[in-house]
């Protein structure tokens, strides 16, 4: 599961569907998903794999997680949510899930 951490992952359900985060880590079974703003670093949220998907990012936070040189922060995880957002990319996944 280490693999998927620094990936964007968007929810497919609940009241979060279509909103993307970023994998910040995996506990119990469970990935942590952080998008920086209101779900940080320090209070990720919990989500099970069913209820997740993956998307496949240049732009995604895998080298930073994978480099280890400190700890990744919440101002670089909303920034790279917000661009990845403002790709249109979310909206074609979004389409996706919800069909």
């Amino acid at each position: 599961m280490k693999k998927e951490i620094g990936r964007f992952a968007v929810p497919k359900a609940g009241h979060d569907r279509g909103k993307p985060y970023v994998v910040v880590g995996y506990e119990e079974g469970k990935y942590l998903l952080a998008d920086g703003k209101i779900r940080t670093m320090e209070k990720p949220r919990r989500k099970q794999r069913k209820h997740l998907e993956f998307i496949h990012a240049q732009d995604d936070l895998r080298k930073l997680f994978s480099e280890g040189e400190g700890p990744v922060r919440n101002e670089e995880i909303k920034r790279a949510v917000r661009l990845f957002s403002a790709g249109g990319r979310i909206k074609q996944e979004v389409t996706d899930v919800q069909e």
